[in-house]
């Protein structure tokens, strides 16, 4: 009974851990509809607001990374992937932080913090 409750624990800590660094996920508002990629170079907004202008919604993304990465790291991996998704601005941005434990060995837990950014790619209609 020991063996399968330390089984179980070192698996769920396995999954929770791996599944919380460094993740990007887009989830598309309107299918079929999104814009064209934008380039490399070109600059997305960050804000934790509003735009005054008209936008297109494009999608909503969510980005995770460890604490060494720093939130500048996250802001980042927020814009690339608005760039590839084709929106030009990130509104109401969130951060937060989220305590994982990472097993190095098997047998021992070390608690870590997962930082989190998210918001609202959108898509100026000034263009």
């Amino acid at each position: 009974m020991k063996r399968w409750i330390t089984a179980s624990l070192v698996s769920a800590s396995l999954v929770a851990g791996g599944c919380a660094a460094g993740r990007s996920d887009f989830i598309l508002l309107n299918p079929g509809t999104h814009p064209e990629p934008l380039a490399e170079s070109a600059p997305v907004l960050l804000t934790v607001g509003d735009l005054n202008g008209p936008y297109q919604e494009v999608g909503v993304i969510h980005v995770s990374g460890v604490s060494r990465e720093g939130y500048e790291g996250l802001s980042e991996k927020m814009r690339e992937e608005a760039r590839r998704m084709g929106a030009d601005a990130i509104i109401y941005v969130r951060y937060g932080t989220v305590n994982a434990f990472s097993i190095i060995p098997f047998f021992v837990a070390f608690p870590y913090d997962v930082l989190t950014a998210e918001g609202l790619a959108v898509r100026s209609k000034r263009r």
